[in-house]
């Protein structure tokens, strides 16, 4: 298999020897080609689209089409997104569609239900497994299938249980019978699809917890691919019914969740290639081939499978990594993204008194980011670390730029959450139930200075540490937002105390606050029993030395 293939067209330049270059698409095996009709495992439009556009000079053109071929082999290569299949067979449900349609699949061996939608009560399952609950005069009658096709124009009426299940599709999405046909076809007997999300429940805020604290990647879902055991605490992932979008990766606030086709080694990777280059970020559903407009120098596009799962780490490695600000060429931002980039833009400005990323949904909003997009001084920063968390990396980015400075605080969003810990250090007895609940380290026992500290960079306010306080009315969460100044990216001590000293020994056993307390509690129940009284300030070892001579002298 040839790695780099380039189909000549209106546009060509001298090319490295790495790429091969072709009159025509031919049956072989390619992995990366700038042509469609070529079979290649990857399509690069993005090749055509900066060879044609850029001003660059002929070298740098030549130079940077071998770094966008090899920045898509990179990701080929570390991607996780692995390619499944499912047995499927050919039942299918037509909703509210013709029966010419029916009649029409039916010939060519489908089994065909047409059903009115009123008649449907509910859908759930997935593709090639789907089950609809359908009403049968007075009763209710289950009908096993592997795909439904609805139709409809007006997606305000669109039942959920049509859309968030695999295998359902709206046929207003096809021209025609024959490219319905066509795609059933593609799809049967294997269904083939791939993994979009892995998953880290260490870090997971919902995982296994007493109660419940986050959980927002299912509330996120638009399909059935994530959903919650309430009681076992479980995330249940099913990749056959994941889009692929991404949405999740961008809200999950402690990293658990990450975007199988460029996870974070990867990506961290991929910036590589980016180095000192303006960066115009493109996702695979932004049409290229008919766009035409000056492209000027520097600019390289940087292109990604979905358009949801960009968080702040990446934005802001890509930023520090290319030294310029980026541009977001997309006609939707999700949720997520969309506060991130909300995040790094008030901070920018701040900092910088310019924007950290511009979103252009079409060419005009593209032309005029050009214009603005420029290398910013100071920006650059060259740190990966693929040990850290998704919060640790953008912790250690921020903490690089505000340096000692002051540049005030910003409200917590919706999705993209910070906060602090406020804590009554006179009531605290750092019985560290709070650092037990803790599992992205925000929260620290710290035994050289006999303390309990907080980064509240790191805190993803789950309120679980709340939760967990054994003492009342003395840890509290509050979701205020981010302070961008060095000590909201250090670990602070919150609370401290001093140990106390075994009376009989001398071993330092407890901290002087969890002493005074159990002692308080229980001196009444001892009444003048002074033995016992004086185990309350031994070690486990003397206690029972303790004892056993009190016994001894009865």
């Amino acid at each position: 298999m040839q790695d780099f293939v380039y189909i000549k067209n209106d546009v060509l330049i001298p090319l490295p020897d790495a790429i091969e270059i072709l009159d025509k698409a031919n049956d072989k095996g390619v992995l990366i080609c700038n042509d469609k009709e070529q079979k290649a495992q990857i399509y690069a439009p993005e090749i055509n689209f900066y060879l044609k556009n850029s001003q660059d000079t002929i070298l740098e053109k030549s130079k940077n089409v071998l770094k966008l071929y090899e920045a898509r082999a990179h990701v080929y290569d570390l991607g996780l997104d692995l390619q499944q299949s499912k047995k499927v067979q050919n039942r299918i449900i037509l909703v509210d569609l013709n029966k010419d349609l029916a009649e029409f699949l039916k010939k060519h061996n489908f089994k065909v239900v047409a059903l009115k939608s009123e008649e449907i009560l509910a859908v759930f399952g997935s593709v090639g497994e789907l089950c609809a609950i359908v009403k049968n005069q007075d009763q209710e009658i289950e009908l096993d299938f592997d795909f439904l096709f609805f139709q409809t124009q007006d997606l305000s009426v669109l039942r959920k249980d049509f859309i968030r299940q695999s295998g359902c599709y709206n046929f207003a999405n096809f021209k025609n019978y024959e490219e319905c046909l066509q795609f059933l076809q593609s799809q049967s007997p294997n269904y083939h699809y791939k993994t979009y999300i892995t998953y880290d429940f260490n870090v997971c805020q919902y995982h296994q917890r007493r109660s419940e604290h986050c959980a927002k990647c299912v509330e996120l879902c638009p399909t059935v691919a994530i959903l919650k055991d309430d009681e076992k605490k479980h995330l249940e992932f099913s990749q056959v019914d994941c889009l692929g979008c991404g949405g999740c990766v961008s809200v999950c606030p402690s990293g658990s969740l990450d975007y199988a086709p460029l996870p974070k080694e990867s990506f961290f990777g991929l910036c590589e290639f980016y180095k000192d280059k303006k960066v115009l970020i493109i996702p695979k559903k932004m049409s290229l081939e008919h766009l035409n407009l000056l492209l000027p120098k520097d600019i390289l596009p940087f292109m990604i499978e979905g358009e949801k799962w960009l968080s702040a780490m990446h934005f802001l490695t890509l930023l520090q990594n290319s030294g310029a600000n980026v541009i977001f060429y997309t006609d939707f931002v999700s949720s997520g993204s969309k506060e991130a980039i909300d995040l790094l833009n008030t901070f920018f400005e701040r900092k910088f008194q310019k924007k950290a990323v511009f979103v252009a949904k079409d060419k005009k909003e593209l032309e005029q980011a050009f214009k603005e997009q420029e290398f910013i001084k100071a920006l650059k920063f060259d740190f990966h670390n693929n040990t850290l968390t998704t919060r640790e990396n953008f912790a250690k980015r921020m903490q690089h730029m505000i340096l000692d400075e002051d540049f005030g605080s910003m409200l917590s969003g919706e999705w993209l959450r910070y906060g602090k810990i406020q804590i009554n250090p006179y009531t605290c007895t750092l019985c560290l139930s709070c650092v037990g609940a803790c599992n992205v380290g925000a929260l620290i026992a710290d035994a050289k200075e006999n303390a309990l500290k907080f980064n509240a960079s790191l805190c993803t306010t789950c309120g679980y540490c709340e939760t967990s306080c054994a003492e009342k009315d003395t840890l509290k969460l509050v979701r205020s937002g981010m302070e961008f100044n060095r000590a909201y990216f250090e670990y602070q001590v919150i609370a401290k105390d001093e140990l106390f000293a075994c009376i009989e020994c001398g071993k330092e056993f407890a901290t002087q606050k969890a002493i005074e307390k159990i002692a308080t509690l229980m001196k009444p129940k001892f009444g003048n029993d002074q033995n016992k009284i004086k185990t309350l300030y031994c070690c486990a070892d003397c206690k029972a030395k303790v004892m056993i001579q009190a016994m001894a002298l009865r």
